[in-house]
């Protein structure tokens, strides 16, 4: 894949998913510390120390040419605060694994798929994926559904899988191919 140090935001209608920011550390730690949030995702953030670093980690990254992971903010338009997030990382022979959280006060609202339909661009379109493919934790019924929505296919699941250094679990598995994505509907 073409070497890439920093991703251009992308506007959906709703949102502008832009590369993490030191400010996001506060609206990050409104949603990422619930439980509500913590209960399907691969890598719990416990405390508002652990939120900063990771932003901390995530900005410093940023125009390093041989980074291989993206962590983007979801920003909500009108208000200008981050809402959400999503990441992608590139993986060998050009496959993106690309995954998204969104606050819970914001859930059933389409945003997740906003989030999810912008990350399948950013792969496709500037990191030239040839698939792409996310990860969901059984019993995420709302991003098991995101993902068949933004036109990701089931794969066969695993019922013990290690999601993150912290955290096995039964997982689906989703993916789509270049050739589909460029026939999808927009």
């Amino acid at each position: 894949m073409k070497t890439i140090t920093r991703l251009p935001p992308v506007e959906t209608p709703s949102l502008v998913l832009r590369e993490i920011e030191s400010r996001d550390t506060e609206p990050f730690c409104n949603f990422m510390m619930q439980p509500s949030y913590q209960r399907h995702i691969a890598m719990r953030l416990s405390s508002e120390a652990e939120v900063k670093a990771f932003v901390t980690r995530s900005v410093a990254r940023q125009g390093d040419e041989r980074r291989n992971v993206f962590h983007l903010a979801a920003e909500e338009k009108l208000s200008g605060e981050a809402i959400g997030d999503g990441f992608l990382i590139l993986q060998h022979p050009k496959t993106v694994e690309i995954g998204w959280g969104l606050h819970p006060a914001m859930w059933r609202m389409g945003l997740g798929t906003e989030i999810g339909q912008a990350l399948l661009g950013l792969a496709f379109e500037r990191l030239r994926a040839e698939n792409v493919w996310c990860k969901v934790m059984s019993g995420n019924t709302a991003s098991a559904k995101l993902a068949r929505r933004i036109g990701l296919r089931h794969l066969p699941s695993l019922t013990e899988y290690r999601a993150s250094p912290r955290r096995n679990g039964a997982v689906e598995f989703y993916a789509l191919s270049e050739r589909d994505y460029f026939d999808l509907g927009y």
